[in-house]
């Protein structure tokens, strides 16, 4: 039973390094191309996977003590993976993969983890586990923070809508010409991130009365919940760049969003030249997850 095990332990490393390092020979695109996994997957993450792998398998055979911190270590990295992907409503199967041969991986090498260590692994996969239950019913049910400025796409297709994302010039671009144009109000705006540090840039920007800690989880969570839904919207229509505009049952993207919005939203500032709101031909263009053109 004991040669079983270990036979078992040394075939699953194996795999998790081959794994790892498919992804990170073909750019995180080998096993999953999707806008999710595109937002999720680092080349840089699969190389310190597949080396982490290595790491277990000579823990286990040479350095027992070792062993215990490098899966404490890898279950926090793991948990931190996986409640990004719930908190986003982004989800990347080939990392999930991962996740799943890792945690197999740790089950299996149970007893040969100290007692305390194997306890604070399992404590943090039930918290995770937890929170991976309670954010969806949460968020839904979470009521929408007063100061927030922020929707989702219902089925009024004579509303224009547009989508941006906080770390995306073009679409601060955007935002700057509705300004001037003053029909910010005419425009629902939908906020998506592929990040988690852009949710919280949302609720820096945006909930500026929000002082209280009480408050600013509320903004928060509500963020959040707009956030989810906007991301779901991309992931399943493909839309894998940023700003784009909905309106009418047409998405447009890309350099064609300064001229589409300039044609539908009837500047109400009277002599105002158009050319001072946007320049369309030097500013217009669009960011992906990982570059802007």
């Amino acid at each position: 039973m004991m040669g079983k095990r270990q036979g078992a332990l040394t075939v699953l490393g194996v795999l998790l390094i081959a794994y790892a390092f498919a992804n990170a020979i073909g750019g995180g695109k080998m096993l999953c191309d999707s806008f999710s996994c595109r937002v999720m997957q680092k080349p840089a993450l699969w190389w310190a996977g597949a080396f982490y792998a290595g790491g277990l398998l000579w823990a286990h055979r040479l350095a027992r003590k070792v062993l215990s911190g490098l899966v404490v270590v890898g279950m926090v990295v793991e948990c931190a993976l996986v409640l990004t992907q719930v908190l986003l409503n982004l989800y990347c199967p080939a990392c999930l993969g991962y996740t799943a041969l890792f945690v197999l991986w740790v089950f299996l090498a149970g007893r040969d983890i100290f007692p305390l260590a194997r306890k604070a692994v399992w404590g943090g996969a039930a918290v995770t586990l937890g929170v991976v239950v309670l954010v969806a019913p949460l968020t839904r049910t979470m009521c929408a923070c007063f100061e927030s400025p922020f929707a989702t796409v219902n089925a009024d297709e004579q509303v224009v809508y547009l989508f941006f994302e906080p770390t995306c010039t073009h679409c601060h671009d955007v935002l700057e010409m509705l300004e001037k144009m003053a029909v910010k109000d005419r425009v629902r705006l939908c906020p998506e991130a592929w990040s988690l540090t852009s949710v919280w840039q949302l609720v820096q920007d945006h909930c500026e009365t929000c002082t209280q800690w009480p408050q600013r989880l509320k903004c928060l969570v509500s963020t959040l919940a707009v956030v989810r839904a906007n991301n779901a919207f991309c992931w399943e229509r493909g839309v894998l760049s940023a700003p784009f505009v909905v309106h009418q049952g047409r998405i447009v993207t890309g350099a064609e969003v300064p001229g589409y919005l300039l044609s539908v939203l009837e500047n109400p500032l009277t002599g105002l030249d158009t050319q001072e709101l946007f320049l369309p031909l030097e500013s217009g263009g669009s960011c992906t997850v990982n570059a802007c053109d």
